[in-house]
């Protein structure tokens, strides 16, 4: 990229993101701003002309709104020569946002408290939460000025859609009708949503976007590592997604009759939480589902970890099981499929010494599975 340089981050991969960046264009760095959800004391990393603020996630607050309302006044007072440098990643749904005057900082905690426990994917989440928003669904690029725009994306969808990451901020969506599960409240927080710009409007027209880092980019990674530690390694074209119990049954009868060596997949599942849920994630409550199912069953062990390090509400990044993990422990049938019931797996788990902890916020393209036989 040639040219004077304005660098925007966001997202949970953000710091890492911004760091390599800068260190490729630093030399025509002229400013910056970078929301994540690493503390602010992150900055430490980054030039002195990078602005940093830090938003909330999985729920936005009013440090999201801030973070909001820093974005648009970057993108005002940004020199109208500069080339942007957009850096996006998995979690900006949350950690910026702009509200309509409709909506009020409470509506918007609610409604992605039940969207939380909803049941519904990531595709169906962020078509909700780009119904709320002044800068989701492509709406972010009216505020551009620039005469050009480059946005690479780090992708945790497994379609890579570019409308999808982030919500979507600087990609035309179509603005389909409201899913029909939601609740009434919900549709009458989403019916005054802000207009969105059709995909061929002006406001795109000095937009490039490219996905530089995904799911199977990750996977592979990991199978070529394997490999070279000697594996055999069984790369899965299935991609993790639906009702988590519902993988556990599949993963579990398939690693049953599975020839040996190391199989890897990849994708996200969807969890439906109770109304006051314990402790845990998508990758701890499947690897006690799995601990369950594989109970005395001996030879296979399974990894299940979020690649951002930061599974749920658990506070850690998955776990490691095996078909000794309850039996070791003490831990009866009836006793994991209450934490389950409970989606109180990491609980569980960490009495089971199972619990798996790595740095967060390095990378973010959706959940891992890894089972060596």
């Amino acid at each position: 990229m040639a040219g004077n340089i304005g660098l925007v981050a966001i997202g949970k991969a953000a710091l890492s993101m911004a760091e390599g960046a800068v260190e490729v264009v630093q030399g025509q760095l002229v400013s910056g701003l970078l929301i994540s959800k690493e503390p602010i004391s992150a900055r430490n990393a980054l030039p002195q002309c990078i602005e940093c603020y830090a938003g909330a996630h999985p729920i936005p607050n009013q440090q999201s709104l801030h973070a909001g309302h820093a974005l648009l006044r970057y993108l005002e007072i940004c020199p109208t020569e500069l080339t942007l440098l957009f850096l996006i990643s998995g979690g900006a749904s949350a950690l910026v946002e702009v509200l309509p005057e409709t909506v009020t900082l409470q509506q918007l905690e609610a409604l992605n408290r039940w969207l939380l426990v909803s049941g519904l994917d990531i595709e169906q989440m962020n078509a909700v939460r780009q119904c709320v928003s002044r800068i989701k669904a492509g709406r972010l690029a009216n505020y551009i000025a620039a005469p050009r725009l480059v946005s690479l994306l780090m992708s945790d969808i497994s379609t890579n859609d570019a409308s999808v990451i982030g919500s979507g901020l600087l990609t035309a969506t179509s603005g389909t009708a409201m899913l029909s599960s939601v609740p009434e409240w919900v549709r009458q927080i989403c019916a005054a949503q802000p207009p969105r710009p059709d995909a061929g409007a002006d406001v795109f027209a000095a937009i490039d976007q490219e996905v530089i880092a995904d799911l199977d980019m990750a996977l592979q990674a990991m199978a070529e590592v394997a490999r070279d530690l000697g594996y055999v390694v069984h790369q899965h074209g299935v991609t993790m997604k639906g009702e988590v119990e519902d993988w556990a049954d599949y993963v579990t009868d398939y690693l049953v009759a599975a020839p040996a060596g190391l199989h890897v997949w990849g994708g996200e599942t969807v969890l439906r939480l109770p109304d006051v849920p314990g402790r845990g994630g998508r990758n701890t409550h499947l690897a006690l589902a799995l601990a369950l199912r594989l109970s005395g069953f001996k030879g296979v062990t399974l990894v299940l970890v979020a690649s951002d390090g930061d599974d749920g509400n658990s506070g850690y990044a998955g776990a490691l099981v095996d078909g000794d993990t309850l039996l070791n422990a003490g831990i009866t049938p009836e006793k994991a499929r209450q934490a389950l019931a409970a989606a109180d797996s990491a609980t569980l788990l960490r009495e089971a010494k199972a619990l798996l902890s790595f740095a967060k916020g390095r990378s973010n393209v959706a959940d891992i599975c890894l089972a060596i036989k």
